[in-house]
């Protein structure tokens, strides 16, 4: 096709950069393919993956069969689970969480990267099906770890993008009232939430807001290790101290025995 694959974005009212792909989606208020005409050369478009283009498209073309919105986005998911499965050896990190998971996810990042580890982290919040397909199909097969954020807004979101994503690392950051609108209780909402864990496979590991209840009372699957963190006594990784330090922030965590670092 002549271009990377590492850079498909879909379609915004931004300018796409240099020598990208155009993934036109139809959503329920507007229709990528509208976007569609020779005006997408000069922003730097190369050729649309969707269901159609207009008259006088001359640049690349892959064709979506079906109805616009659905096989769209079925083949984007698609794409990104051929992608993840060629993902031998990258650790997949799964972020989810009422609130702050932007924020915890570019915590998380920052300290593999402090640690020489090269990292992959989504971009922005893109924590949807889309963003998370999107996310998937940009990793660099070369970096050690990526750090994802999983976002929903009623059941089985999450359970569909953590299949999609397969992460060896499932994390649970809170459970709050963000979602009510869509689920009648907190506690529909953290099994909501749980869904990361639901097919995590031995070896995996699940770590869990130890300070939050509705969050450490989720079941995780045989097998797995459970990691609980926060500043509850009991969990495996506590906070017990937090400082400035050259103008950032220093923390100091005890570990389940004692030991600091």
């Amino acid at each position: 096709m002549g271009s990377s694959w590492n850079h498909l974005y879909r379609h915004q009212r931004l300018e796409t950069p240099q020598n990208q792909w155009f993934l036109a989606v139809t959503g329920e208020h507007l229709d990528g393919h509208d976007f569609i005409s020779p005006e997408l050369y000069s922003k730097g478009c190369v050729g649309i993956v969707g269901n159609r283009v207009c008259n006088n498209w001359d640049k690349g073309f892959v064709h979506v069969e079906g109805n616009d919105n659905v096989n769209s986005i079925n083949s984007l998911i698609n794409m990104a689970c051929y992608a993840r499965n060629k993902m031998l050896n990258v650790v997949l990190v799964g972020v989810t969480g009422s609130v702050e998971k932007s924020t915890r996810k570019r915590m998380i990042a920052l300290s593999l990267e402090n640690l020489g580890i090269d990292v992959f982290e989504s971009y922005g919040n893109w924590n949807n099906r889309i963003g998370v397909a999107l996310s998937l199909i940009g990793i660099d097969m070369n970096v050690d770890i990526a750090v994802l954020e999983m976002g929903m807004s009623g059941k089985r979101e999450i359970l569909e993008l953590a299949r999609m994503a397969k992460p060896q690392i499932r994390v649970v950051l809170n459970v709050g009232a963000s979602h009510l609108e869509c689920l009648t209780s907190l506690e529909e909402v953290a099994m909501a939430k749980g869904e990361i864990f639901r097919d995590a496979k031995s070896g995996d590991v699940c770590i869990l807001n130890g300070d939050d209840p509705l969050v450490t009372s989720l079941p995780v699957p045989h097998g797995v290790r459970k990691v609980l963190f926060g500043q509850q006594m009991g969990c495996d990784v506590r906070l017990v101290a937090a400082e400035n330090t050259d103008g950032g922030l220093g923390v100091r965590v005890v570990l389940e025995k004692g030991k600091e670092m």
